[in-house]
């Protein structure tokens, strides 16, 4: 094969970081529903603003017909997924400040949604078994009705 001319400071080219754990400023630079298996998620594409980190994705899980399958394999109480799964979204609807009513959302409003959001560092196993890290968002809980937000 012939050469490939990469251009100036092609042998400088490095990683780009994971970040520390602690709070940032994140972007929801992007959003999309998958369906794997009969399972849907929101997979977002999140970034960090104003910081040189590398992206990551973040995964809420909504709510579908196979929760109940999965409550009946596992042992659950019935219903017991689904309620999960509504909990999750409402704390990531929270706590990117998007306007959520008493039976949904509405998804247009994920794209460019901004947070403050305390992020960890999870390691994971790679298809050829090595061990990698990436960031996540951690979700708070949900402040008591009491409470102020």
């Amino acid at each position: 094969m012939p050469f490939i001319n990469m251009g100036e400071g092609f042998a400088d080219t490095n990683e780009t970081p994971i970040a520390k754990p602690g709070e940032y400023d994140i972007l929801i630079k992007q959003y999309e529903i998958t369906d794997k298996n009969g399972k849907q998620n929101i997979q977002c594409d999140m970034v960090f603003e104003g910081q040189d980190y590398m992206p990551f994705r973040h995964y809420v899980s909504i709510p579908g017909p196979k929760d109940s399958e999965n409550d009946e394999t596992k042992g659950h109480t019935p219903g017991t997924t689904r309620k999960m799964k509504q909990l999750m979204m409402k704390r990531f609807c929270y706590l990117f400040d998007i306007p959520y009513s008493d039976d949904g959302f509405d998804t247009d409003n994920i794209q460019g949604a901004r947070a403050r959001a305390r992020v960890s560092q999870n390691t994971f196993t790679r298809q050829d078994g090595s061990t990698g890290i990436n960031n996540a968002i951690e979700l708070p809980r949900l402040p008591d009705e009491g409470d102020e937000a």
